[in-house]
C-alpha cells in the first residue's frame, strides 16, 4: 500500500500528506487515474519502483534513475561506510569503477569535500545519468566513458572502490522479478561471478599509490575467493565487511606497494 501512494504522489505532483488529507468526494482526472493503475500495474509486474519514479534514495541523496543504471540498494553503502574509515587528507583521490549513478562517488565526494573524486563506466547511458545527478546535487565529480581503471595514471589514487557485476550468469535471479529490468551489464559476473572482480583487482593495484586500499563489493558466498584474488594481487590488511543482514557484502585491501 505505501508504494501505491508513493506512485500516487508521482503521478499527481503532491506530498503524500496533501493525498492523504484529500476529500473522499475529489474525483481524479481521468487520465491522472489512468497513469496511475498504469504505474501499480507495472509495479505488480516487478519492475523496481525507483524506475516508476524515477528517483532513489542512497546516503540521503535523491538520485534520478533510469533503466541504464542499477537501483541504488542499502547494502551498497557499507562501502561508502568503509571507505570513510580512511583517514581525510586534503587533495586525496579516490577512483569509484562502474559507478552507474554515481551513487558511490557522490556519497563519497559529499563527505570529503576536499578530496579529488573520479568515476568511470563502460556505459554512455549510464554516465549521463551520473552527469545529471553530480549536476543537480552539486558535486563536483570527474566522470568518463572508459573500461574500469584504464584512463588513471599508475600510482596516483589514494582509494579505490568498486560494486561490480558480481552475480553468476546462470543465477535465475538474473531473470527474477526486479533484476530483469536492470542493467545486465551491471550484474552478470561471468559463470563464476568473478569476472569482472578478477580482472578489477590488478589494475587497481596498478593505480594505487602505496598505502592506498581497495574496497569491493561482492556476492554473500565470494568472500573466501574475493579475499584470496586479494592476496594473489599482492594486496595486505585484507578484511571482509557484513552488511546490514550479517552477509559477506564488501572486501577491502592495502596495497603496500
Amino acid at each position: 500500500m505505501q508504494e501505491v501512494w508513493a506512485l500516487g504522489c508521482h503521478v499527481l505532483r503532491r506530498p503524500l500528506a496533501r493525498l492523504l488529507a484529500a476529500s473522499a468526494a475529489e474525483r481524479l482526472d481521468p487520465e491522472d487515474e489512468a497513469r496511475w493503475r498504469a504505474l501499480i500495474a507495472r509495479r505488480a509486474l516487478g519492475e523496481p519502483l525507483a524506475y516508476l519514479v524515477g528517483h532513489a534514495e542512497f546516503w540521503s541523496l535523491a538520485l534520478s534513475v533510469t533503466p541504464d543504471v542499477l537501483v541504488p540498494r542499502p547494502e551498497t553503502e557499507i562501502l561508502v561506510e568503509r571507505a570513510l574509515d580512511t583517514p581525510a587528507v586534503e587533495g586525496a583521490t579516490y577512483l569509484d569503477v562502474g559507478t552507474g549513478s554515481g551513487a558511490v562517488a557522490l556519497a563519497l565526494k559529499k563527505e570529503r569535500p576536499r578530496a579529488l573524486v573520479a568515476a568511470c563506466d563502460q556505459s554512455p547511458a549510464a554516465l549521463a545519468i551520473a552527469r545529471a545527478n553530480a549536476t543537480a546535487l552539486g558535486l563536483d565529480v570527474a566522470f568518463w566513458n572508459g573500461s574500469w581503471s584504464d584512463a588513471i595514471a599508475a600510482c596516483s589514487c589514494d582509494l579505490v572502490v568498486s560494486n561490480p557485476p558480481y552475480i553468476e550468469s546462470a543465477d535465475p535471479c538474473l531473470d527474477g522479478d526486479g533484476l530483469r529490468y536492470e542493467p545486465r551489464g551491471a550484474l552478470d559476473g561471468g559463470n563464476d561471478g568473478l569476472r569482472a572482480i578478477a580482472a578489477l583487482i590488478p589494475a587497481a593495484v596498478r593505480v594505487l599509490r602505496p598505502g592506498g586500499r581497495l574496497l569491493i563489493e561482492h556476492g554473500a558466498r565470494q568472500d573466501r575467493p574475493v579475499r584470496s584474488l586479494f592476496e594473489h594481487a599482492g594486496l595486505t590488511d585484507i578484511v571482509t565487511h557484513p552488511d546490514y543482514a550479517g552477509h559477506a557484502r564488501v572486501t577491502g585491501g592495502i596495497w603496500r606497494g
